[in-house]
């Protein structure tokens, strides 16, 4: 046979099995509809037909999330307020949570568009310390694999730990177009003040209606029953804390001062990403929600990222700052958390005392395991444990000092990189607002891990992100122009990048 004649064999093969061929997209039409039947009947038959009716809603997110890895960025930051302990009603090998979820419809959106977002190592001033601490964690994680069991959820933690660090370089590759930036930094403000909402709301309502309402989300993986409400010292005489969805009252502290960190610049500048009255109506939210908490951590910290804010740029904050520690330190209303605020710095409340205890325990393990720590899974000795109310502590037990070096190495980068990039975004109104916003989010996540241990804790997945989400915000605002992509992506009527 020549090879013109299986030339023309092969083109009428092409042609046949073509898009333009009626029959072909009619078979596959008929193929995918009698798989997607298959599937969705199999799903019926082993799961209750109403949890699968409630995911057909997420299904059709995550297909809109997955047209645009900007929309992939909003999920993420709307599932970390909103939705952040949320588990899906349905159990593979493990049971992955939304945030899990979002995280995988980000990197496959991202993917898609890879090539759109060329990114180059020196995009990232924190990247070789950053690439340098997940390789001290994966180090210390499989030497401490001898010291316990090594579980499914010990693994899949720890897995979302590396995968929050190294979303970074994701999210940094996205959010270098400048308009995205903005426009999820103005998400991430309105979120934060939903998810604000939410907690006033839960915190006002009768306590048995909160109680159900917060209970009925347990095909989710939500506690029930009245433990779904907390107190000071679990005592249900003392003042209650809020927590709207985020179960633990210090973690949702944690979130709302980075929030607010991140939203307070845009009330005094001359370019705020939304309306100032609608950015002060945020910032009162999101403020009051914190004081709701009673995270002394969470206070504290975002008091003195709003001094520090106005010794730098803003020096109306200053006023205002001044202004709210009157209010709280006159009004009646707020006499019982100026009590319990006083007791914390003197030492004399339960929870400050079991503080000082944690950390005597934590300086002894890190005696014993100084170098590597013991891991992520349990400890040698049945005398020690794994766990301490604050972030560094807590770093150095599971990694050793190794590993808290290489954090702070990161962390000192990242600011020495903000300190080059100072001058050439300073005259930039609405990029130093978000600028100085990333870095006032971070410096109070860093400042309540003294005190506090969920921005670096495998058991608070959602607290993690958020820390490095705000870090890819921090490092995409203080890039220069030449960094940027040079043509700003748009969003056409069908949600794709053009």
């Amino acid at each position: 046979m020549s090879s013109h004649s299986i030339r023309q064999r092969g083109a009428a093969a092409l042609q046949a099995l073509s898009p333009g061929n009626r029959r072909v997209r009619t078979l596959g039409l008929l193929a995918l509809c009698l798989a997607a039947g298959f599937v969705v009947g199999l799903a019926a038959a082993l799961i209750n037909p109403l949890i699968l009716l409630g995911m057909a809603p997420v299904l059709v997110v995550g297909v809109w999330a997955l047209r645009s890895d900007e929309r992939s960025v909003w999920l993420l930051i709307a599932v970390i307020g909103i939705l952040p302990r949320f588990a899906a009603p349905v159990k593979f090998v493990l049971t992955p949570t939304f945030l899990d979820l979002a995280l995988i419809l980000l990197i496959a959106a991202w993917f898609l568009r890879i090539s759109r977002h060329p990114l180059q190592p020196r995009d990232i001033p924190i990247a070789l310390p950053l690439l340098s601490l997940i390789m001290v964690a994966i180090v210390t994680f499989i030497v401490g694999l001898p010291n316990g069991a090594l579980t499914p959820l010990v693994l899949r933690r720890f897995a979302e730990l590396v995968i929050s660090m190294a979303m970074v370089f994701v999210l940094v590759s996205v959010l270098r177009d400048r308009d995205i930036l903005q426009r999820s930094v103005r998400i991430f403000i309105v979120i934060g003040a939903l998810s604000a909402l939410a907690g006033i709301i839960l915190y006002i309502l009768p306590a048995d209606l909160a109680i159900r309402l917060l209970s009925a989300l347990r095909p989710f993986g939500y506690p029930t029953g009245p433990t779904v409400l907390h107190y000071v010292l679990d005592d249900p005489s003392q003042l209650q804390r809020a927590t709207g969805l985020w179960i633990d009252p210090n973690a949702y502290g944690g979130y709302l001062l980075v929030t607010g960190g991140v939203t307070l610049p845009q009330l005094f500048t001359r370019k705020p990403l939304l309306p100032k009255w609608l950015v002060l109506a945020v910032l009162g939210v999101i403020g009051l929600a914190l004081v709701l908490t009673i995270s002394r951590g969470a206070i504290i910290a975002f008091l003195f990222v709003a001094v520090l804010l106005g010794l730098v740029r803003y020096r109306r904050i200053l006023l205002l700052a001044a202004i709210i520690v009157i209010l709280i330190l006159a009004l009646p209303q707020t006499s019982a958390l100026v009590s319990h605020f006083a007791q914390g710095f003197a030492g004399q409340d339960l929870a400050t005392q079991m503080r000082f205890g944690e950390y005597k325990d934590a300086f002894r393990l890190i005696g014993r395991y100084p170098l590597l720590g013991v891991g992520f899974a349990s400890t040698p000795d049945v005398d020690l444990y794994i766990g301490v109310s604050s972030m560094y502590l807590l770093v150095a037990q599971q990694m050793g000092l190794l590993g808290l070096s290489a954090f702070l190495i990161t962390v000192v980068v990242l600011y020495l990189s903000a300190l080059r990039a100072r001058q050439a975004i300073w005259d930039d109104e609405m990029i130093s607002a978000i600028w100085l916003g990333s870095f006032a989010g971070i410096t109070g996540a860093l400042i309540s891990g003294i005190f506090d241990h969920y921005f670096f804790n495998i058991d608070f997945h959602n607290s993690v992100m958020l820390l490095w989400l705000v870090v890819a915000f921090a490092i995409s605002s203080q890039l220069s122009p030449e960094q940027t992509l040079s043509t700003p992506a748009k969003i056409d009527a069908y949600g794709n990048q053009r």
